[in-house]
């Protein structure tokens, strides 16, 4: 069974989206194992500067690489990624188990990005829209789509 690492800068703080990621999470279940890692990201003030966000960047990536198995597919979810349809997204998660990978990883940055680091640690950068989402709201569509992948991955007649 294909573990499923989601290794998120923050934690959920909203009811339903605390409610709607542990519905995904527990359906996920048949088809892959999955954990949720939530580092704690920098503070910054109200109206930082370049460098400060450039300096938390840079803490936050020393906790996000550290939670990277040595040996896991790692996709960066940013705004330039890749973007995939749920079939090519499915596509993708099938031929890392079938190569043999036995975890995927996918890293949410904070509210101000991710470091040049983490994504040149990836395997593959990843976007789901040009546009721009909540973080918590993000979370909980990519947990849909992993979802989703396992479903597509398992021939279930959810995904249409």
């Amino acid at each position: 069974m294909l573990k499923i690492r989601i290794i998120a800068m923050g934690r959920l703080t909203e009811a339903y989206t605390k409610e709607a990621a542990a519905e995904f999470v527990k359906r996920m279940g048949k088809a892959f194992q999955v954990a949720v890692i939530e580092p704690k990201p920098e503070n910054l003030p109200m109206n930082p500067t370049d460098g400060e966000i450039a300096k938390a960047l840079e803490k936050e990536a020393e906790k996000i690489l550290a939670e990277i198995p040595a040996r896991a597919a790692v996709c960066a979810m940013c705004v330039e990624g890749k973007q995939l349809s749920s079939e090519e997204f499915a596509g993708y998660l099938e031929k890392q188990a079938s190569a043999g990978v036995s975890e995927v990883c996918f890293i949410i940055g904070s509210s101000h990005g991710m470091s040049e680091k983490v994504k040149q640690r990836a395997n593959l950068r990843l976007s789901v829209s040009k546009m721009t989402f909540p973080h918590e709201l993000f979370r909980v569509m990519l947990l849909e789509q992993i979802y989703r992948a396992g479903e597509i991955m398992n021939g279930s007649r959810y995904h249409k």
